[in-house]
């Protein structure tokens, strides 16, 4: 059980570790924001633009905040690994930081401004992630626990800690990143 959820957090670290230098630094953060503004076809000058930009400066500074164990702008895997066992796992201090990061990343994704990420908006998120389309729909039916077609913030938070905290291979939560990438430990 501990090991299948150390592993994805060792795959979330390759996931963010986006130069594959062995640590996660600034320029990875931005990297995965420029994925995600390419992915919803949107320039970064726009205000859905810096909307996303501004979310991703702030999940840099969270990150920083509780996993730069050494205080060097670069976070190691084993300083990443510490810190989201007691964060995420342990129930620690990501709490109202990461609900806003959340809220600014699913505000994005809802391109058609609604105020619902439905499934087709969901999936742009997952395929700048990695997903196949398969996976994308096999996650979102897995996502949307309360069967309403739409992706909350709610519904990601919680899946986000079931990824952490839940070793199972068909809940809600292992469906947010490739299956390739949580098996192997290969990042996209």
């Amino acid at each position: 059980m501990k090991q299948v959820l150390q592993h994805r957090i060792d795959s979330t670290f390759a996931h963010y570790d986006v130069n594959r230098n062995g640590v996660i630094e600034l320029a990875d953060v931005y990297a995965l924001a420029d994925r995600l503004l390419r992915a919803f076809g949107e320039p970064a000058s726009s205000e859905r633009g810096r909307e996303l930009v501004e979310a991703y400066d702030r999940f840099w500074e969270m990150l920083v905040e509780h996993c730069d164990a050494d205080r060097d702008g670069r976070i190691g895997p084993a300083e990443y690994r510490d810190a989201m066992i007691e964060a995420v796992v342990d129930n620690g201090p990501f709490g109202t930081d990461f609900l806003e990061i959340v809220q600014s990343l699913l505000d994005i994704a809802d391109t058609n401004g609604d105020g619902r990420v439905d499934a087709t908006e969901f999936q742009v998120l997952l395929k700048a992630r990695g997903l196949s389309e398969a996976e994308c729909g096999l996650a979102f039916a897995h996502l949307d626990t309360d069967g309403d077609g739409a992706i909350s913030v709610q519904e990601y938070v919680a899946a986000v800690r079931d990824y952490y905290t839940n070793p199972a291979e068909d809940t809600p939560g292992s469906w947010l990143y490739p299956k390739a990438l949580e098996c192997t430990g290969l990042s996209h």
